[in-house]
């Protein structure tokens, strides 16, 4: 599996900018985000070109959805006419949790 692509990233989201010019930049920058807060990627397929996990593409979707509503909050904080309120993160923590999972162990002290 590879990491998203504008085309990929229209199939999944009915709302993503028109221009391929700005997605492709929200798409490179959401994957540098992933990728510098994610675990280090290792595995390799054949051809040696690392694997991408499910977990990571995922994230990087979703960041570029945060990224693209970041661009279009006003200084107050809303977003469209009615007067909604958007308040957007680097890397929410959903995304980190996708990324990093906390584990249920527990901690002696």
């Amino acid at each position: 599996m590879t990491w998203h692509t504008p085309e990929t990233v229209r199939e999944d989201w009915l709302d993503a900018p028109e221009s391929d010019t700005l997605l492709e930049d929200l798409l490179v920058v959401a994957q540098e985000a992933v990728v510098a807060y994610a675990p280090a990627l290792t595995e390799v397929d054949e051809e040696d070109a690392l694997i991408i996990p499910t977990a990571y593409r995922y994230a990087q979707l979703q960041q570029v959805k945060n990224l693209w509503n970041a661009g279009r909050v006003d200084s107050a904080g809303g977003v469209g006419d009615e007067g909604f309120v958007f308040r957007p993160h680097p890397l929410d923590w959903m995304i980190k949790q996708i990324l990093r999972p906390r584990k249920a162990v527990p901690r002696v002290r």
